[in-house]
């Protein structure tokens, strides 16, 4: 769906890059935030998703989202404040999600300051704070 988002928004380039894609072929973790970092926005365009951690990892360095509203997404990116979310399976909607987002520096502008600050709950460190808490409660 992603491919077919893209042709409709015009003059963008797609780069795609994963374990299960070879075009870029698998990166290493620095270099998958480097590459999550150098564009402009992160297209996640599934029909399903769990915990989406590409999303979290693109808003960590501080690029919004335009992705399919599905499973964990919505619960990271809030709509107009951190990314722009559109309905699954629908390539017209996220075309024109990507064109609103790449037409307007200031949706852009906006989007990016509130992009990695909207993720701080996922840092490590709260991560790993609420296991032991969890587990402290669990044990007791």
């Amino acid at each position: 769906m992603a491919f077919d988002a893209v042709a409709q928004a015009g003059d963008v380039l797609l780069v795609v890059a994963g374990d299960h894609v070879r075009f870029l072929g698998p990166r290493s973790r620095e270099e998958v935030l480097a590459l999550f970092a150098a564009a402009d926005v992160t297209v996640p365009s599934s029909s399903w998703e769990n915990f989406p951690h590409a999303v979290v990892e693109s808003l960590t360095v501080g690029t919004p989202v335009v992705s399919t509203a599905v499973g964990g997404v919505d619960e990271i990116v809030v709509d107009g404040v951190n990314g722009l979310l559109v309905p699954p399976r629908d390539p017209h909607a996220l075309g024109a999600a990507l064109r609103r987002y790449l037409g307007d520096h200031e949706l852009q502008e906006r989007l990016r300051a509130a992009a990695a600050p909207s993720v701080k709950r996922f840092s490590r460190d709260r991560v790993l704070l609420a296991l032991e808490r969890g587990l402290e409660e669990a044990a007791a």
